[in-house]
């Protein structure tokens, strides 16, 4: 129950080589504590790009979807804007003789920072949209909520009954185990449904009736239902793996990815 912010930049370095490949480094990931408002986030996200001193050299910001994130991220770029707009205030830009005699670099740094300023935006993370959109599906599909709820409880049961793990053991042997889902994990219920279909359904039916758990026991129906939903969600997870690149750009892998998926 500890919370941590972390931040990672993504860059291509400006070492004069023809092939730049992109680069990922970790620049914090740091503790907070106390409520988490847009204003706390905001601050922290402040400190470290002035700690690397970074606050111009920034182009996009990628956050998920949650609301406090987004004000967060839409503060720290109404400060970097502001900050940038203080700095020009101090230079006379009409002035036409500053601009007849610039060096090289100095062109170099103003037509970067004009491309930065003007692309400096929050951005939403194609994953997160993706795990929101399969998350607000399983809630809507009501017709497989049946068997959701007993694979769900079904694997509880295992890690929060030492009488049934001990049974299930020896039935299915001390290897096998059942990942427990997380409800703001749509992936860990793809991977728990994968578990227990792939357990033997006749030994599975008789361990539960054994047990007194008859409630729990798949019906044919709904062991097809769990069985076409892993078919269906893989195809989301492939798409999850193939957008999650982080040394190589993946931004043309979304717009193919949701055509396949509605196809």
């Amino acid at each position: 129950m500890r919370s941590y912010l972390g931040i990672t930049a993504y860059y291509l370095p400006s070492d004069g080589s023809d092939t730049k490949q992109l680069q990922s480094v970790l620049l914090s990931c740091d503790r907070i504590e106390g409520s988490h408002t847009g204003e706390k986030i905001c601050a922290e996200v402040e400190c470290i790009l002035d700690f690397y001193v970074i606050r111009h050299s920034v182009d996009y910001v990628i956050t998920d979807n949650a609301v406090k994130m987004r004000k967060a991220m839409t503060l720290t770029l109404q400060a970097i804007h502001s900050s940038e707009q203080a700095v020009c205030e101090e230079v006379d830009v009409d002035e036409p003789e500053m601009w007849e005699s610039l060096t090289e670099d100095d062109n170099a740094e103003i037509i970067g920072t004009i491309i930065a300023n003007c692309r400096c935006e929050r951005l939403s993370c194609f994953d997160h949209t993706l795990h929101w959109t399969v998350g607000d599906g399983l809630k809507e599909s009501k017709c497989i909520a049946t068997a959701l709820a007993k694979s769900c409880k079904f694997t509880s049961l295992l890690h929060t009954s030492s009488t049934f793990k001990c049974a299930f053991e020896q039935v299915f042997g001390t290897e096998k185990s059942l990942p427990a889902a997380v409800s703001t994990r749509w992936n860990s219920t793809l991977r728990q449904v994968k578990a227990v279909i792939g357990l033997d359904v006749k030994e599975l039916a008789a361990l539960l009736e054994a047990q007194g758990y008859n409630n729990l026991v798949l019906s044919s129906r709904e062991y097809s239902q769990l069985a076409e939903l892993v078919e269906e969600l893989d195809m989301f997870l492939e798409v999850t793996q193939l957008t999650e690149g982080e040394k190589v750009g993946t931004i043309s892998f979304a717009l193919p990815s949701v055509l396949s998926i509605v196809k």
